[in-house]
């Protein structure tokens, strides 16, 4: 009677380590093939040729699986690593800092441990220079024209103006335009204080794009050099 007691548990035990395996490797399995949300921040300042980059990787489907991806990726962003930090919630986080020439076109590779490597292409719409008086009337505004290409419907300019006190106003000229002229209006100017103020310029670029089991969302963001202007009355 021992020995049969003996073989049950025996079994009982062989079937539980076989069902963990099976979990497990169903798991694994799930982790590779379920698809993934990969958020890409891009960001390049012209003052100091300053380029930036962050990425995040998670489950796109976080009831599926039930965890935070924790999968180690090797990302490269034209052609240079990003280097891996790990967030309290064990999620990968990836981010490069660095000086660069600017470059209006990028190349993502995400290899994962298995070797599979995915390649994405992404933009950054820039702005070669920026024509302003040099003094803008807080009662008229301006009309200012930039050296580049019109916005496309995926696009966006930011008019930054910094005054005294880190008072600061921002204009939004949402694509597509059909030129490269940007009217700054009298009520955008309304926070800002007559006196010498800082201008630039921020164009952004929206992108979302599935390749493979990869769901891709890039926000790039280009900002021009700084340029010092005078509000007046």
């Amino acid at each position: 009677m021992s020995t049969r007691n003996n073989n049950i548990q025996t079994s009982i035990a062989l079937i539980a380590v076989c069902m963990t395996l099976l979990i497990g490797c169903k798991k694994k399995e799930a982790e590779i093939q379920y698809p993934r949300n990969v958020d890409f921040y891009i960001r390049y300042l012209s003052d100091g040729n300053q380029f930036k980059s962050l990425c995040k990787v998670s489950f796109a489907d976080s009831l599926a699986v039930g965890e935070t991806d924790t999968t180690n990726y090797n990302i490269t962003i034209g052609g240079k690593d990003m280097k891996q930090l790990v967030a309290p919630s064990g999620n990968k986080n990836y981010s490069l800092q660095t000086n660069l020439p600017y470059n209006s076109d990028y190349t993502i590779n995400i290899a994962n441990p298995q070797g599979k490597i995915i390649t994405q292409a992404t933009k950054l719409p820039g702005i070669d220079s920026v024509k302003t008086e040099k003094e803008i009337s807080l009662s008229k505004g301006t009309t200012i024209e930039y050296a580049g290409k019109p916005l496309s419907a995926d696009e966006t300019i930011i008019i930054m103006i910094i005054g005294k006190g880190s008072k600061s106003s921002s204009s939004t000229i949402q694509g597509p335009t059909t030129d490269n002229r940007l009217l700054l209006k009298p009520e955008n100017l309304t926070m800002l204080e007559a006196g010498p103020v800082d201008l630039y310029l921020v164009r952004t670029f929206n992108q979302d794009a599935v390749n493979e089991n990869m769901n891709f969302y890039f926000r790039n963001e280009f900002f021009t050099k700084t340029y010092k202007i005078n509000l007046v009355k």
